[in-house]
C-alpha cells in the first residue's frame, strides 16, 4: 500500500538530488515580477530614461500620465515595480492598484485604502510618527475604508470620498511630493461598462501632484480611446516595450543561473551552448517565454535524469509550453475572435479576410476588425501575396487547434 507523504517525501528528495547534478541549487527561473531586486533586471534603458524623465518633470509641476504598452510577457510588471520602488525612494507617495470593472466611486476607494495603508502606515501596521498631528482624521478614514471597501454604504458618498481624498493630498501629504499611481492591466477599462470611470479620469488626471502609469497591451490607449476620446489627451506619454535584443536575452539567462549555480559551475550550465542558442533563437526576445522555456527544461531534466539540457530537451519544454501558452491565449479571446482562430485552423492555419467571412457567414468589414485587434495581440502574423493579404496562426495557437485530436 502506497503511503502518500512517503511517497511525496521521496519524490521530493529526488527532485532535491537531481537539482545537485545539474549544478543548480534551487531552479533560478521564477515568473513572477521583479519586487526590488534589480540583480536579475536587463536592458530597458530607453523606457527607463524615459520614466525617470516623466518623474523628475512632476517633481516641478510638469504632470504627464503615460502608458508602457507591449505584449504579453514584455516586462510590464516588471518596469511597474522598478518604478514603485524607485518612487519609494523619493518618498513619494504609491499605489498599485489592479484594473479592473468598477464604478469611479469605487476606484477612490482602492486608491484612498491604498495610500493609506501603503504610506502612511509603518510596517507594524501603526500610523507613522510623521502623520500623527492628522491621525484621529486619517484613522477615521481608513476605519471606514476598511470596515466597508467597496460596499461603502450611502453615508459615505462620493462627494465626501473626494473630499477625504483631497484633504490626504492637500494637507497631509508633504509639500513636492507626488502621489503616483501605477495600474497593471488598465486594457480591462477598455469596456462600455467602465465608460463613467474613463470620463472620470478626464479630470481625475489633471488633478496637481498626481502622476499615472498605466500599463497595457501595444493597443491600450487606442482602445481607451474608442470608449472615451478624451482620455487621450490625459495620458499624453506611451512608453512601448520592444523584445530584448539577442545580447540582452542571453544577460536574462547568465543572471538567473549565476545566482543559482554550485561551485565551480561554467558559463551556461547545467544548459548547452546550442541550448541557449535555440532558447534565444525561438523565444523571440520575450522575457517571460525565455524564463518559462528555461524553467520547463529545467524541471524536464530533473524528471529524466539528464545532466545537461540540450536542445532536445529545450524542444520538448516549448512544445509542452506551445500547448498550455495556446490555451491561455484562447481563453483571452472574444467569443467573436475565438470562431474566427477556429475557422482558421479549419484552413489550415493562414487564411484571408475573404475565406473567413464565407465560412462564418460575417461582414469582411468585421471579420477584418476583428483580425486586426488578434493581430496587435501578437497571436496571429500576416504577409502579403500579390493582392491578397493572408493572416497565420502563432505557433502556440497551430498547437492547440491544428492536431488530429483536437475536437472544435
Amino acid at each position: 500500500m502506497l503511503d502518500p507523504i512517503e511517497f511525496i517525501h521521496n519524490a521530493s528528495s529526488i527532485s532535491k538530488k537531481s537539482m545537485n547534478r545539474l549544478k543548480l541549487k534551487t531552479n533560478p527561473f521564477s515568473e513572477k515580477p521583479i519586487r526590488g531586486n534589480t540583480k536579475f533586471f536587463v536592458g530597458r534603458t530607453s523606457e527607463l530614461s524615459e520614466i525617470a524623465d516623466i518623474l523628475g518633470a512632476a517633481q516641478y509641476g510638469s504632470v504627464a500620465n503615460a502608458a508602457i504598452v507591449g505584449t504579453k510577457g514584455i516586462g510590464k510588471s516588471s518596469i511597474l515595480n522598478i518604478l514603485y520602488y524607485a518612487s519609494k525612494r523619493h518618498n513619494h507617495w504609491v499605489v498599485e492598484l489592479e484594473a479592473s470593472q468598477i464604478t469611479a466611486r469605487q476606484f477612490l476607494i482602492q486608491l484612498m485604502h491604498g495610500i493609506i495603508k501603503d504610506n502612511l502606515f509603518s510596517v507594524d501596521g501603526t500610523l507613522s510618527s510623521n502623520y500623527m498631528k492628522h491621525s484621529q482624521k486619517i484613522i477615521e478614514i481608513y476605519r471606514r475604508l476598511s470596515n466597508y471597501s467597496d460596499k461603502t454604504p450611502v453615508h459615505y458618498p462620493r462627494e465626501k470620498i473626494e473630499r477625504d481624498l483631497r484633504y490626504l493630498l492637500n494637507e497631509v501629504k508633504e509639500e513636492g511630493k507626488l502621489c503616483v499611481i501605477l495600474i497593471d492591466e488598465a486594457d480591462q477599462f477598455a469596456k462600455r461598462s467602465c465608460l463613467g470611470l474613463l470620463q472620470f479620469f478626464h479630470s481625475f488626471l489633471y488633478e496637481d501632484d498626481i502622476l499615472t502609469f498605466l500599463a497595457g497591451p501595444p493597443t491600450m490607449v487606442e482602445d481607451l480611446t474608442k470608449i472615451s476620446p478624451a482620455i487621450r489627451d490625459r495620458i499624453p506619454k506611451i512608453i512601448n516595450m520592444p523584445p530584448l535584443s539577442k545580447d540582452e536575452a542571453y544577460d536574462l539567462i547568465k543572471r538567473r543561473l549565476e545566482d543559482s549555480q554550485v561551485s565551480g559551475a561554467k558559463g551556461y550550465e547545467p544548459f548547452t551552448k546550442a541550448s541557449v542558442e535555440r532558447i534565444i533563437e525561438e523565444c523571440d526576445g520575450i522575457p517571460r517565454r525565455i524564463i518559462m522555456t528555461c524553467s520547463e527544461a529545467v524541471s524536464i531534466a530533473i524528471k529524466t535524469g539528464n545532466l545537461d539540457i540540450g536542445e532536445d530537451t529545450v524542444r520538448s519544454a516549448m512544445k509542452n509550453l506551445g500547448i498550455s501558452v495556446g490555451h491561455q491565449i484562447l481563453n483571452h479571446l472574444t467569443p467573436a475572435q475565438s470562431k474566427i482562430i477556429k475557422a482558421m485552423a479549419e484552413l489550415g492555419g493562414s487564411s484571408t479576410v475573404t475565406e473567413l467571412s464565407g465560412i462564418l457567414n460575417n461582414s469582411t468589414g468585421t471579420i477584418g476588425t476583428h483580425l486586426s485587434d488578434i493581430f496587435e495581440m501578437g497571436y496571429i502574423y500576416k504577409e502579403r501575396d500579390g493582392y491578397n493579404v493572408y493572416y497565420t496562426l502563432s505557433k502556440e495557437l497551430k498547437d492547440v487547434l491544428i492536431s488530429k485530436n483536437t475536437n472544435f
